[in-house]
């Protein structure tokens, strides 16, 4: 391109020269002539010359510039492909509600401090911080959970608002015991070993009363994930290796599966 140029440039300067001689031979020189803009001759030329470039000739211009046209195509291509989806009221109600039924089930447990899959980092003051995982789609993405001091029920607010739910705790249940945490036996009517809710109980079940006595441990397991109350842990018990690991299908591990 440059040497293209400067042929047209030298040509036209030439002939400028040539056209300076008069009649009787005499050469005059280019400052002699008044009528004579070398400045507007140039700038006419690169003016011309630049007008005929192609813009899609990849000969003559920059690749940057065939870069920034194809990244373009490619944004078009990719909005196609992903388009984003905005959740009208009703589905975004269908999205929440999905969530709040794999909020409860199972026992969530609050005392660890990320959402489950998310990445526990301590800063040196004691400032938590919670990395999402990449696979993490929630409407909090790309917003670290950042906090000193939580408690419980912010936890469980930030689940709800976040759609990440915290690890399941894990313990092997004691459901000897007549009643689940947060209930207590019936004062007057203990013979029936009926059941209710105290006033630390915040669930969906909080008007009724039960008698587990003959609810075996799969239908105290339904009654917990639908009422949202779950039979205290039994801290005798070693949580961890399950008793005959290699070999899964015996009787003894079938009992511990069906008691966690």
């Amino acid at each position: 391109m440059k040497a293209i140029l400067w042929a047209m440039l030298s040509a036209a300067i030439f002939g400028g020269i040539q056209g300076l001689n008069n009649e009787d031979g005499e050469t005059k020189h280019l400052a002699d002539d008044e009528n004579l803009d070398v400045s507007q001759a140039m700038g006419d030329i690169v003016t011309t010359g630049t007008m005929n470039i192609e813009a899609d000739n990849n000969d003559v211009l920059p690749d940057s510039h065939n870069t920034v046209h194809d990244l373009e195509k490619r944004a078009v291509e990719l909005k196609k492909l992903h388009p984003i989806v905005k959740h009208t009221d009703e589905q975004q109600k269908g999205v929440d509600a999905k969530h709040e039924h794999t909020l409860y089930l199972c026992q969530r447990d609050y005392k660890q401090p990320c959402p489950l899959g998310f990445r526990h980092v301590v800063s040196d003051d004691g400032e938590n911080r919670c990395i999402a995982p990449r696979s993490y789609t929630g409407p909090c993405m790309g917003q670290d959970l950042v906090y000193r001091e939580m408690h419980e029920e912010e936890k469980v607010a930030w689940a709800q608002d976040c759609l990440a739910n915290w690890p399941c705790v894990q313990c092997k249940r004691r459901y000897s015991d007549l009643c689940p945490e947060k209930w207590e036996l019936k004062a007057t009517d203990t013979s029936q070993h009926t059941c209710r809710a105290t006033e630390d109980y915040e669930g969906p079940c909080k008007d009724e009363m039960v008698s587990f006595i003959r609810f075996n441990i799969e239908m105290q397991k339904q009654w917990s994930r639908r009422c949202h109350a779950w039979w205290p842990c039994d801290t005798s018990a070693k949580v961890g290796q399950p008793p005959d690991a290699e070999l899964p299908i015996t009787l003894g591990a079938t009992l511990y599966r069906m008691t966690l």
